[in-house]
């Protein structure tokens, strides 16, 4: 087994962390704060996470999930209440909401750095293999979908209806 102990997974770990820890705090931001914040740490994530290698998992060990459905909708709660009236977007295919994409994410990377800090390596790997798996089936296209959303908040651009979107 591969330690999980690299450069590129406790960058991750790191960048990881300070995500969930903001969106932990982030009732008490200002949504002019809120959106470059989440712009920067988004994007960071986004490369943290497509550069560590999936590792091969081990099955050896239950990944148990951490975050409840009351601390799940808690951070949806304070994003959706910092977001306000610019929480709903439409990202392609279908409407959603900055808050329940994030409150995603900081699901399966909290369960992910519970898991981690607890310092058993089979269950971090496995748990890890989970996490990084996520991100290319699920938790990643959400993210590049928030950062377009919150990139045409922060620069206002909007379309001819009225409704933002960078094509113009």
């Amino acid at each position: 087994m591969e330690t999980v102990y690299t450069k590129n997974i406790i960058e991750f770990v790191t960048v990881a962390l300070e995500y969930c820890a903001y969106l932990e705090q982030c009732r008490e931001k200002r949504f002019m704060e809120f959106v470059p914040v989440m712009q920067k740490v988004l994007s960071l994530l986004y490369l943290k996470a497509a550069i560590v290698e999936k590792p091969v998992m081990l099955g050896t060990a239950d990944v148990p999930n951490s975050v409840t459905e009351a601390d799940y909708q808690k951070i949806q709660d304070n994003v959706a209440a910092v977001m306000g009236e610019h929480d709903d977007y439409f990202d392609g295919d279908e409407a959603t909401s900055v808050s329940e994409n994030l409150a995603d994410i900081y699901q399966e990377l909290k369960d992910f750095i519970m898991i981690y800090k607890n310092g058993n390596q089979a269950v971090s790997n496995d748990s890890l293999f989970s996490c990084i798996d996520a991100f290319e089936n699920y938790w990643g296209i959400r993210l590049l979908n928030c950062v377009k959303a919150l990139h045409n908040l922060a620069y206002n651009r909007t379309d001819e209806d009225g409704v933002q979107d960078n094509d113009n």
